[in-house]
């Protein structure tokens, strides 16, 4: 495993009844960002996000973490250094929000005050409700309740699959600040799936697309917050594939020579660089690409491929 990246999937295949669900994945993740995990109904996401828990075991490829090897005997402590909410959070129904979450610690091996129960209680809106037992709380309090469990151990790694379901407006706005804070205090990997583009958009560091069980779409080193472009183009007989894929996350090119790319670089920012790479293209276009265009646009080739 390269010491760069925390979260290494190497070749994962997964088949369930026969039908294969995740089709030679691989992802390698750095420490300390926000990765948003795109794709519609039936991409693979959950699969996938229960195969990087440990919890999935693929029938070929492998997944490091934190250079230990997840199904290959694997560490328990690393193990612990997880956290996650994947589907439906489960808690005791005859217990308070504080109390589940206190005797979560406990079985993760933890110890932690009152006060740092309360702390975390109130990162997530729900310090006026500690005392509730979850039986009477609303869909969107126990999606609450699970993002602070799963934040509760101070992982390394988070896995979120859909966390702000049944969550208001304001209280996605508090699950996405909540987020970046930890990010940003202890240098949490997040891994974040959602169906909601503009909140990925104002979190991610980075975007992963998934569609039929492949990866299709995978940023490096995107500036967050900053517009994508798609760039259109002939491709010229001395033109080199390698020079382009230095500032590009995805290039599509058909057989008349017509090329397509996306990339963060602006019109002006592209065209000093193909003068300076010598990059071998004529009758280049820009287009601005808002988030959601990407995705259609990039779902709907993979479909018709």
């Amino acid at each position: 495993m390269s010491a760069q990246y925390l979260l290494e999937a190497q070749g994962i295949n997964v088949n369930i009844k026969k039908h294969s669900i995740l089709k030679n994945v691989n992802l390698s993740l750095k420490g300390g960002k926000i990765y948003g995990l795109l794709g519609p109904n039936g991409a693979g996401k959950t699969t996938l996000l229960k195969v990087l828990l440990g919890i999935n075991r693929p029938i070929t490829g492998k997944v490091l973490f934190n250079q230990h090897n997840l199904y290959e005997n694997p560490n328990k402590d690393v193990l612990k250094t997880i956290g996650s909410i994947i589907e439906y959070p489960g808690f005791y129904e005859n217990l308070t929000l504080y109390e589940n979450l206190d005797l979560h610690l406990r079985y993760q091996g933890k110890s932690a005050s009152q006060n740092e129960i309360n702390e975390l209680l109130g990162s997530v809106g729900l310090f006026s409700d500690r005392s509730k037992l979850f039986s009477q709380t609303s869909l969107g309090m126990k999606q609450r309740l699970g993002i602070a469990r799963s934040m509760s151990h101070k992982p390394k790694l988070l896995l979120l699959d859909e966390p702000t379901n049944g969550l208001d407006p304001q209280g996605i706005k508090e699950i996405r600040e909540t987020l970046i804070s930890e990010v940003i205090s202890r240098g949490t990997t997040v891994i974040i799936s959602s169906h909601i583009l503009s909140e990925i958009n104002l979190m991610a560091d980075e975007l992963i697309m998934m569609n039929k069980g492949e990866i299709i779409f995978e940023t490096n080193n995107m500036k967050k917050h900053h517009p994508m472009f798609l760039y259109r183009g002939k491709v010229l007989t001395t033109f080199q594939k390698a020079k382009l894929e230095a500032i590009s996350d995805h290039i599509y090119m058909d057989d008349n020579g017509v090329i397509e790319f996306i990339s963060t670089l602006t019109k002006d920012e592209f065209t000093q660089y193909a003068a300076t790479h010598e990059l071998q293209l004529e009758n280049v276009e820009a287009f601005e690409l808002p988030l959601e265009d990407l995705y259609m646009k990039l779902i709907s080739r993979s479909t018709q491929s």
